[in-house]
């Protein structure tokens, strides 16, 4: 049985997506069958893979309105272990469309039920948001991945996704677990980075995890190759970075 991992945190703009792409290709060069599930509107995903619009055969969007079988919108990726569902970029209409349909809480995790047997890892990005899609995802996931990047904003919002996840817990989801704080974007020598790293490190001690990601200029130049940064540059800081987290993760499972 597959273990759901949501990369989640009603902050943009702090790695989410960098990060369910990579490590989703680091678990899955590290033998584990991996699923990555986007259900970020944004749909950002796909063009990290180089999926063009136009070859994307469906979407959870597809699934839930009933126009198409989950099975049928998994695309194989040229990484073996990978397979990959894409969220199209919703326009205005689509994306209400997509928070009709999730206001049904429980419709994600019934349509994940009988998938999750096939993979080691299902890995969500997820919209940066607590409502719709985020909501209906911490339903169903064994854990959740909050990355951060080193502010004093990243940190508020780690806050209130805590308590957004303790809520979820109690009530819906028992088995919900935080796996980690991820810091992203992590420069070594700047009082940012070291401010928010010693208040994780004195607030949320049990939860941060022991990797860190690097600030890279080269996550940021993969995305005009439309390449996670792991194969655009696997020597790379931040590429070595996200096969250390995905390591991490596999040997405390």
């Amino acid at each position: 049985m597959g273990k759901i991992i949501a990369i989640a945190t009603p902050k943009g703009g702090v790695g989410k997506t960098t990060t369910a792409v990579n490590l989703s290709l680091a678990l899955a060069q590290g033998g584990k069958r991996v699923l990555l599930l986007d259900l970020d509107p944004a749909g950002q995903c796909a063009p990290a893979f180089g999926l063009k619009p136009k070859s994307i055969r469906g979407d959870m969007l597809d699934v839930l309105s009933f126009k198409k079988s989950f099975k049928s919108i998994i695309h194989k990726t040229n990484t073996k272990n990978l397979d990959f569902i894409p969220m199209r970029q919703l326009d205005y209409a689509h994306e209400i469309k997509l928070s009709r349909f999730t206001s049904d809480e429980l419709i994600i995790k019934n349509t994940l039920s009988s998938e999750i047997y096939s993979y080691n890892y299902i890995i969500v990005d997820c919209s940066p948001s607590l409502i719709g899609t985020t909501t209906n995802i911490l339903m169903a996931a064994d854990s959740a991945i909050i990355p951060l990047k080193p502010s004093r904003y990243s940190l508020n919002e780690v806050v209130r996704i805590m308590k957004h996840m303790s809520l979820i817990k109690k009530k819906y989801n028992s088995k919900l677990k935080i796996e980690g704080l991820l810091l992203t974007m992590y420069e070594m020598n700047t009082r940012s980075s070291f401010y928010t790293k010693k208040i994780l490190m004195k607030e949320f001690p049990n939860y941060l995890f022991n990797i860190v990601i690097p600030k890279n200029i080269e996550v940021a130049e993969s995305t005009f190759h439309n390449k996670p940064i792991l194969e655009y540059n696997p020597e790379a800081k931040s590429s070595k970075a996200y096969i250390d987290l995905a390591e991490e993760i596999i040997n405390r499972n």
